[in-house]
């Protein structure tokens, strides 16, 4: 890992707001907190009043001798902790992205600040929502740091950001609305097990996004195998360089890619459901 420098207060005017597309994972989440290491003094999280689970107590424990400040809210109490090499490590090793800050597992919506009381990332783990706001060079350090980062920032106003939070909101419709036709098809298997088999794989062949990830999601919680071919076929055909990606994602590569990921794992998941 290559050494960072801090910015100047210079950079102060030419901040701007970067949404992440994407949740930062793996080694993006461990590569964001080590500039998060150079660039911020404080981390914020919300301790909810509830149950945590024991793995999250554990997590609120190594990071009490750390703990600058604590404040209720009606969500819990708001706690903020010293930004350090040792902390650093805590934040790395509780979770493996970003949106693991939630409530039961472990505290919520991991926020970091900078010396001067700006924000430097934001996040709002359970809507799948964050933020950084940096500067030019400080964006530079980040993709030094943590190259896969960059791919998924886009300027808050510009239209892969915009894009991306509609993509979000849609997906989690998406989900509502898969749970409800999950519902449904156990009740009608029964008697309809044929026409519910067909019904599904009509809407896999539509071309549809949302048709297509609800009608694979039935089948693999329903372990539909008279669709194994048609879900292998599909693997195949995803795994090709030119398969095709909805047409909304076209001038957007970061959202390209993360949908062709997103989609070749759920056919995976499905197919060893369905074998």
């Amino acid at each position: 890992m290559q050494p960072l420098l801090r910015t100047s207060r210079s950079d102060v005017s030419a901040r701007k707001t970067y949404d992440l597309l994407d949740e930062p994972t793996g080694p993006d989440y461990t590569g964001l907190l080590e500039c998060a290491l150079v660039q911020c003094t404080t981390a914020v999280l919300t301790v909810p009043s509830g149950e945590m689970d024991p793995e999250g107590q554990a997590t609120v424990e190594s990071l009490a001798r750390f703990q600058q400040a604590k404040s209720i809210t009606a969500a819990g109490s708001l706690v903020r902790y010293a930004l350090s090499r040792e902390s650093v490590t805590v934040l790395q090793e509780a979770t493996g992205g970003l949106y693991g800050w939630q409530h039961p597992g472990l505290p919520d919506n991991l926020c970091l600040y900078r010396g001067d009381g700006s924000p430097w990332l934001v996040s709002s783990a359970g809507q799948h929502i964050g933020y950084l706001e940096v500067s030019p060079f400080e964006k530079l350090l980040i993709g030094r740091t943590a190259p896969g980062l960059i791919a998924v920032l886009a300027h808050q106003s510009a239209r892969d950001a915009i894009l991306a939070y509609m993509e979000r909101r849609f997906e989690s419709n998406v989900a509502s609305l898969t749970d409800q036709l999950t519902e449904y098809a156990r009740i009608v298997i029964g008697d309809g097990r044929e026409g519910l088999v067909d019904a599904l794989e009509d809407w896999m062949r539509s071309g549809e996004e949302a048709r297509i990830s609800a009608a694979l999601e039935v089948a693999r919680a329903l372990r539909l195998v008279e669709l194994r071919d048609t879900v292998a076929t599909m693997l195949r055909v995803s795994m090709r360089e030119d398969a095709a990606a909805p047409d909304v994602y076209r001038s957007v590569p970061a959202l390209r890619s993360r949908w062709r990921i997103a989609r070749r794992r759920q056919l995976e998941r499905v197919l060893r459901q369905l074998s």
